[in-house]
């Protein structure tokens, strides 16, 4: 999992300068690389620079359907899978029935509305 998040980093730049980075050791660029951040911006970055199978980590419903779906069909158009948050528009997951509903509702909108195939959430 590659995260950048820390104050003192221009995150955007350290991403990108650290994928490129790894992208020429063979035995790591063979295998898919996590992205995470807490910024969208920093994702979008790291995932111009990836080569083959990425995986973001993660998205959640927490900003609404709206933007959950703009990231969902960037992320579908570098080609890469996802990890989905049990966040909604109310927070954080607290009971098992919350979880269930939220993961639920956001597998339905990734496959059903952005066209997400099911093995790469």
């Amino acid at each position: 999992d590659v995260n950048m998040d820390e104050a003192m980093l221009d995150s955007e730049a350290a991403m990108v300068r650290f994928l490129k980075l790894i992208a020429g050791e063979p035995e790591i660029a063979r295998v898919p690389i996590m992205i995470d951040s807490s910024k969208w911006s920093v994702i979008e970055a790291g995932l111009k620079c990836l080569q083959g199978k990425g995986i973001v980590n993660s998205i959640s419903l927490k900003e609404g359907e709206a933007k959950f779906c703009e990231h969902a069909r960037k992320i579908l158009q570098y080609g890469a899978a996802v990890v989905v948050m049990a966040f909604d528009e109310q927070g954080q997951a607290a009971t098992l029935a919350d979880k269930i509903r939220i993961c639920e509702r956001a597998y339905r909108i990734l496959v059903d509305e952005v066209g997400f195939p099911p093995e790469d959430i």
